[in-house]
């Protein structure tokens, strides 16, 4: 067997373990989730799924933002093949899996793995960083209950850092690479102009999508007001925590833990477990269904843009050219 028809073998495989492992959480918690829904009604959770699958757009376009910055253009359809596809296997227990991914996706396209892999790190990042930044709309109302919140606002400013100051943080990862005697290389970056513009976007993406916890909650009896930063600041933490927990998929449990930390003001008791549990699952379910329709869409355009061959005219074929005859005959 052909290293080609091996490749395509494990992807394959990868796809589908990626699949039923989507499928049983969802299957798991599908009693649950009914009464989740009959909680907070078929309109609030439509209107916040929609909301938790359209502000994963932004880090779609952060990302290929990062990709121009490091030289790999990739065509639309080639970019969002390999974000949506890709970004699946960050549902396999273990953080390395997206990296491979975008890595070996690269090779069909003729673009060098490293620097997908390194636009797919940087992406990840700067979504923490950003995460951070908007995490900062919950500390008034975090404050109120434990000083230790305070501990965000260093976290903020370590985490600006590599915006900031690229070139210093490319130093001191090569001095880190030299030290573990991995190369004397650096590592792979884009410019400040280019992690600006990204993290604009990611910082874009945390506020829609986070408005899909504030959605649930209001739905859920908490006030408007306190509802608004608490959910976007509460989601976007909850989320850098699980990408902290990189040997978990998607921070499975991490996730869930930080988000009813920074929400239980709101909703308590049993509504904070309908929360937690139908956000996971409406983000489950929207990444399936976004990723589906990606797919579809890319399978309908591919066949319309192939459309049957015509044979050529005769009639209109370019007459050779008696110079261009010379020279490719010539010896080089």
């Amino acid at each position: 067997m052909s290293r080609a028809r091996v490749a395509a073998a494990l992807r394959l495989a990868g796809y589908a373990a990626v699949l039923v492992f989507l499928g049983w959480q969802v299957w798991r918690v599908r009693h649950g989730m009914a009464d989740s829904l009959r909680a907070v009604g078929w309109a609030a959770a439509l209107a916040a799924g929609v909301l938790a699958a359209v502000g994963g757009v932004p880090g779609f376009v952060g990302w290929r933002v990062l990709l121009a910055g490091l030289g790999a253009r990739l065509s639309l359809r080639d970019a969002t093949r390999v974000y949506f596809l890709a970004g699946l296997t960050r549902y396999l227990p273990g953080g390395v899996w997206p990296t491979v991914a975008h890595a070996a996706m690269a090779r069909p396209l003729r673009q060098p793995p490293a620097r997908l892999a390194a636009a797919f790190l940087a992406s990840q990042g700067l979504a923490a960083v950003s995460g951070v930044l908007v995490g900062v709309l919950a500390l008034p109302w975090l404050l109120a209950r434990s000083p230790w919140w305070w501990l965000l606002l260093p976290a903020c400013a370590a985490a600006a850092a590599p915006v900031l100051a690229p070139d210093l943080l490319a130093r001191l990862l090569g001095a880190a690479a030299r030290l573990l005697r991995r190369g004397d290389a650096g590592p792979l970056l884009p410019g400040r102009r280019a992690l600006l513009g990204a993290t604009g976007l990611m910082v874009l993406g945390w506020l829609i999508s986070g408005l899909h916890v504030t959605v649930l909650a209001v739905a859920l009896g908490a006030d408007p007001g306190p509802a608004l930063p608490l959910g976007v600041g509460g989601f976007a933490l909850s989320v850098v925590a699980g990408l902290c927990a990189v040997v978990l998929p998607t921070g499975l449990g991490v996730r869930e833990v930080a988000l009813a930390l920074t929400v239980a003001t709101l909703v308590g008791g049993p509504d904070l477990v309908t929360l937690v549990a139908l956000s996971r699952v409406l983000l489950t379910v929207g990444d399936i269904g976004s990723t589906a329709v990606v797919l579809a869409l890319l399978a309908a355009t591919g066949r319309r843009s192939a459309g049957p061959a015509s044979p050529p005219d005769p009639t209109t074929a370019p007459l050779p050219h008696p110079t261009a005859d010379r020279l490719e005959g010539a010896p080089s």
